[in-house]
């Protein structure tokens, strides 16, 4: 059975030094009067400042799809077009990120992170082709570019071939030992096929920086249920304020580990308050759930 954590688009770690330009990042013409002096990948700050995540802080910094819609409203991007077209993907704007991105080519045309945000708009429109090309793009710029490589393990996640995903994710994570977003991938990766012994030091490391992240207190909870440690695994769901134990992946798991400690009515109370699955997976579980409760299948 595979558990439950939610798999994100997670960007943005240190820049590095630059190789060489490329095409423009789509059709729209750049005035040939454009003359202004391509900025140095150092010039440029590669993460994310000034709005927190109230719910899952522990990478905010380096990605913006940890933000809620309320979240991105306290998001500033004045004079910062490479925040702008993020800001711009987070909410589906894609027309206008794209033209943003075209009028920011001449000036970041040699910045990694620019061909990153390009290609993350890519794949969040639905376009990993284009995507995979402007991933390569950012890596042309620099070989060890930790979100390309990262994000090119998100884009092979999502295309269901995890064993690519495995080595990208691998990969960014030697590069940057640092950087915590290939660490929660890694982690949710190791997570998903069971492999519960991998992924809980992974997942330590990030709460102990972050310990009020709901995602990450879920799934240091999970890969305790994963390997029936259920007191503990109770601990850290505790540690999660009950308003969201109505969501199916902190709720589902909850209710077995009380099932599992012999609570069966708290178990019951936890399941009947679980809001609707968004997903098929998720609603596939929901009634996986239900049935070992002793509800109707």
């Amino acid at each position: 059975m595979k558990h439950l954590i939610p798999l994100l688009l997670l960007a943005a770690c240190s820049s590095t030094p630059e190789k060489k330009s490329g095409p423009a990042p789509d059709s729209t013409p750049t005035p040939s009067f454009q003359k202004e002096k391509p900025l140095r990948s150092s010039d440029v700050a590669d993460f994310y400042a000034g709005a927190t995540s109230v719910m899952t802080p522990a990478l905010q910094d380096e990605t913006l799809d940890r933000y809620s819609a309320k979240d991105l409203e306290g998001v500033k991007t004045a004079g910062d077009p490479l925040l702008e077209i993020s800001v711009r993907c987070s909410r589906g704007e894609f027309a206008e990120a794209f033209k943003v991105a075209s009028s920011a080519y001449h000036r970041y045309q040699k910045v990694p992170a620019y061909w990153n945000q390009v290609a993350n708009c890519h794949l969040n429109s639905g376009s990993s082709r284009k995507a995979l090309l402007f991933y390569n793009k950012a890596l042309e710029m620099s070989s060890n570019y930790v979100p390309a490589l990262n994000n090119i393990g998100v884009m092979y996640s999502r295309q269901g071939q995890d064993q690519k995903a495995l080595v990208a994710f691998e990969r960014a994570n030697r590069e940057a030992k640092f950087a915590k977003t290939p660490r929660y991938n890694l982690a949710r990766l190791y997570l998903t096929y069971g492999l519960a012994d991998a992924a809980l030091p992974l997942f330590q490391g990030l709460l102990s920086q972050s310990p009020t992240d709901i995602d990450l207190l879920t799934a240091v909870a999970t890969t305790y249920f994963i390997q029936a440690d259920y007191p503990r695994a109770l601990e850290s769901y505790r540690a999660i304020p009950r308003a969201s134990w109505t969501r199916a992946e902190v709720g589902l798991n909850l209710a077995l580990t009380l099932q599992k400690l012999g609570d069966k009515i708290e178990a019951q109370k936890v399941f009947d308050k679980i809001a609707d699955p968004k997903t098929a997976n998720l609603q596939r579980y929901y009634a996986t759930v239900r049935s070992k409760l002793g509800g109707a299948p």
